[in-house]
C-alpha cells in the first residue's frame, strides 16, 4: 500500500522537536558535506535538550526511517542521519517554525 506524502501536521510534538534537531544539524553541514553535523550521536545529544530521552529519540528516530523521512548510513565507525526526498513537505514546514534553531536554512541537496 503506498504511503500518502507526510506532513508536519502528521507528526506529534515530540517528533516535530527530534526533527527540527536534524533539520539544524542538516543546515550546519558544508556545501561539499551537507551530512557532516548530522550524526545519530549529535541528535540525540541535542534532543536530550529538549527533554527527551535517548530511548524516546532512538524510536523516533526510528519510525522517520521507517517512514522514509530519513536514512541513515554508517561512514567510518559513526551514523550519519540523511536526508530523503521524501521529507521534502516536513522539512520546508518545520523550518518555518520555533522547531528549527539554526539560522542558516538547510536546502536539500537534491533539489
Amino acid at each position: 500500500m503506498a504511503k500518502s506524502v507526510l506532513t508536519e501536521k502528521d507528526l506529534d510534538i515530540e517528533e516535530k522537536k527530534v526533527f527540527g534537531r536534524i533539520i539544524d544539524m542538516w543546515s550546519l553541514g558544508s556545501e561539499e558535506d551537507p551530512y557532516s553535523q548530522s550524526s545519530q550521536s549529535e541528535v540525540i545529544k541535542y534532543s536530550m535538550k529538549d527533554g527527551l530521552s535517548p530511548e524516546q529519540i532512538m524510536s523516533i528516530l526510528k519510525r522517520f526511517e521507517e517512514d522514509r523521512l530519513i536514512r541513515m548510513d554508517e561512514v567510518d565507525g559513526k551514523t550519519y542521519i540523511k536526508y530523503n526526498a521524501d521529507a521534502l513537505s516536513i522539512v520546508k514546514e518545520l523550518q518555518k517554525t520555533q522547531y528549527c534553531n539554526s539560522r542558516r536554512k538547510f536546502i536539500p541537496p537534491h533539489h
